[in-house]
């Protein structure tokens, strides 16, 4: 008898994935750089340097990351302190404060997703032909359902996530 997938296998498999593919991430991104892969400051960083976006106020980055803004503040005052972010108050209301990326934010931002992407492509350098072809397959067709699943999550998840744009690129 065929197994027909249903939504809790799947996303039962897709848990088990996530969790061993954070793992690896983690184990694989190591870097001594000033921000490290997969942190909060990481996270905060690659939100602020998304292209289209404006730069968010204080409450709606906290959103965006899903955290307090108390915890943000605390942050946004150690990423300011090493010239990574700067507050801008708004010229309508003074009281409310933007964040932006700092020239050298993105540069912190940018050396650490090219020293990922080494670390990834030493990586694939240990694959063959045919399992990089297969594995191209599967992440592209991945980028596909998951800018899919995308839609259907909160309105802050579907602002802020690659897999929209990623997914575009493969239809």
């Amino acid at each position: 008898m065929e197994h027909t997938p249903d939504a809790l296998s799947v996303g039962t498999h897709f848990l088990e994935f996530s969790i061993g593919f954070l793992n690896l991430a983690k184990c694989q991104y190591q870097q001594q750089n000033e921000i490290k892969a997969g942190t909060l400051g990481f996270h905060t960083l690659v939100l602020l340097s998304l292209p289209g976006h404006p730069s968010p106020t204080m409450s709606e980055l906290a959103a965006d990351l899903g955290i307090p803004k108390q915890q943000l503040t605390k942050l946004v005052n150690l990423m300011e302190e090493k010239e990574f972010v700067k507050r801008r108050h708004s010229d309508k209301n003074r009281r409310l404060v933007h964040l932006e990326i700092t020239p050298l934010g993105l540069d912190i931002l940018n050396q650490l997703k090219q020293d990922m992407l080494s670390s990834t492509v030493d990586a694939f350098s240990r694959y063959t032909q045919e399992e990089l072809m297969e594995l191209d397959d599967c992440l592209s067709r991945m980028a596909v359902l998951l800018g899919k699943l995308a839609a259907f999550a909160s309105p802050n998840c579907q602002e802020n996530s690659r897999f929209s744009s990623t997914a575009e690129k493969f239809q």
